[in-house]
C-alpha cells in the first residue's frame, strides 16, 4: 500500500517560496500584534458589488489610501523599535492572487486619486514579479543566513521601505481572516472579511510600537466612513 505523499505548501511568491516560508511568514517577520475590528455597512452601490468580493477591492484601496493620507501620524514603518517616515505619495499594498495560486504584492501610490479602471490597470501591472535576481537566488538557497546578514547591514530595512508600503490589504473573504494572532513586523495590515447582507467586517492589525490604539482606531473608523 503506497503511503500518501507529504503535503507541500504552495509557494507564497513565485521563485521565493522557501524564503517566504522561512522568513516572511516566520518568527522573524511576524510578531504578536494588536487588532482592532469594526463592521462596515456598505453603501448601496458597493453592497450591490459585494456578490463578487474582488469587485470591492478598488473601493477598499481608495478608502485605505485616503484614510492614510488624512492620518500622516501613521504613515510610518516600524523596524525593531524605531519609526521611519514612509514619505509621499502615500502608498498602499494589496495582496493579489496569481493564476498559479501564488501571491504577489501590488504597491500603489495615491490610490485615492485614481479611478477604478485606473486602479485595476495599475494592480495588473504592479503585481507581476520581475525575474529573480542573484540576491533572490541567494535568499532562496540560504534564506535565514541571507536574512540575518541583510538585517545586520541595514539593507533589509532600506529594501523594505523602497519596495513595500506602510499599510497593505489582504485578499478579501479569506476564511478566518478576522481572527489573526500575528501581524507583519513593519507595516499595518487591513484584513477584510466575507461581505454578507451589505456588511463587511474589517480587522486592522498593527505593531504596538507604531502607536497606541486611539490613532489607529481613528484610521479604521475613517476607512469605515469612506465605505458607508
Amino acid at each position: 500500500m503506497a503511503l500518501p505523499a507529504p503535503y507541500r505548501p504552495l509557494p507564497v511568491v513565485p521563485g521565493l517560496s522557501n524564503y517566504a516560508r522561512k522568513v516572511w511568514w516566520s518568527r522573524f517577520e511576524l510578531i504578536p500584534g494588536v487588532t482592532l475590528k469594526t463592521t462596515v455597512r456598505l453603501r448601496p452601490s458597493l453592497a450591490a458589488r459585494a456578490e463578487e468580493p474582488r469587485h470591492l477591492l478598488p473601493a477598499l484601496l481608495q478608502a485605505a489610501s485616503a484614510a492614510l493620507s488624512l492620518h500622516p501620524r501613521l504613515n510610518f514603518y516600524t523596524f525593531w523599535g524605531r519609526l521611519y517616515w514612509a514619505g509621499e505619495p502615500v502608498r498602499v499594498g494589496v495582496v493579489v492572487e496569481n493564476p498559479d495560486q501564488t501571491c504577489g504584492m501590488a504597491i500603489l501610490s495615491d490610490a485615492h486619486r485614481l479611478s477604478w479602471p485606473e486602479l485595476d490597470l495599475a494592480m495588473r501591472k504592479a503585481h507581476h514579479a520581475p525575474p529573480p535576481t542573484i540576491l533572490d537566488r541567494l535568499r532562496e538557497a540560504w534564506p535565514v543566513p541571507t536574512y540575518v546578514l541583510e538585517r545586520i547591514s541595514g539593507f533589509h530595512a532600506r529594501s523594505y521601505m523602497r519596495h513595500k508600503a506602510p499599510l497593505f490589504i489582504s485578499m478579501l473573504a479569506l476564511p478566518g481572516i478576522g481572527a489573526p494572532s500575528f501581524v507583519p513586523a513593519h507595516s499595518m495590515a487591513l484584513l477584510p472579511g466575507w461581505p454578507q447582507g451589505g456588511l463587511l467586517p474589517l480587522a486592522l492589525c498593527f505593531n504596538h510600537q507604531l502607536a497606541n490604539a486611539r490613532p489607529v482606531g481613528r484610521l479604521l473608523l475613517t476607512i469605515k466612513d469612506l465605505l458607508e
